[in-house]
């Protein structure tokens, strides 16, 4: 069904409004695609602060033009998602990896390109941010690595007091 210009214009200041206000999105196959797969990934997404919109392709590509976007994100066809994020890329990532193991004989979810913080990623780099620890992750690890020097001098400290009221408790155990 064909749009109005108004619902087009309507249409073009959502996407830009997208590309602006956001970290960054990744464009992905939706051909072939059911309404169950689509509503399951949009839930998930929501739980990790993303979001998964379907694209009217030509609208989109004005709103990148405009938007000043990288030249390679314009270059898609067939019918398109866009998955948008506010902070960390790798949950979206994991969760369309996930999606599209699930589907490889049919090749939906597949990403095309994305963007994020401005800098133009290729399907092979979405798919790379999937292996990466999420944020939280990272964080804790670079905690437990800056608290282990601190432990590790406590333990050494604290370990010869130890030693003495192991020996101490033993010898007033043999005497009574």
């Amino acid at each position: 069904m064909s749009k109005s210009k108004s619902q087009k214009n309507e249409l073009l200041n959502k996407y830009k409004d997208i590309i602006k206000s956001k970290e960054g999105y990744f464009l992905i196959n939706s051909d072939n695609v059911d309404t169950a797969t689509i509503t399951g990934l949009k839930i998930q997404l929501k739980d990790a602060s993303a979001n998964l919109s379907v694209v009217k392709n030509s609208i989109f590509k004005v709103a990148l033009q405009e938007t000043e976007q990288p030249l390679q994100t314009q270059e898609f066809d067939g019918p398109t998602a866009i998955i948008y994020f506010d902070e960390d890329p790798t949950t979206p990532a994991k969760l369309l990896k996930e999606k599209s193991k699930e589907n490889k004989k049919l090749e939906i979810l597949s990403p095309r390109s994305g963007v994020y913080k401005g800098e133009f990623l290729t399907a092979e780099k979405v798919m790379q941010l999937a292996d990466i620890p999420s944020r939280e992750v990272l964080l804790g690890k670079l905690l437990g690595t800056m608290s282990a020097p601190l432990s590790g001098f406590m333990n050494a400290v604290t370990g010869n007091i130890r030693g003495l009221t192991m020996v101490l408790k033993g010898i007033s155990e043999k005497s009574a």
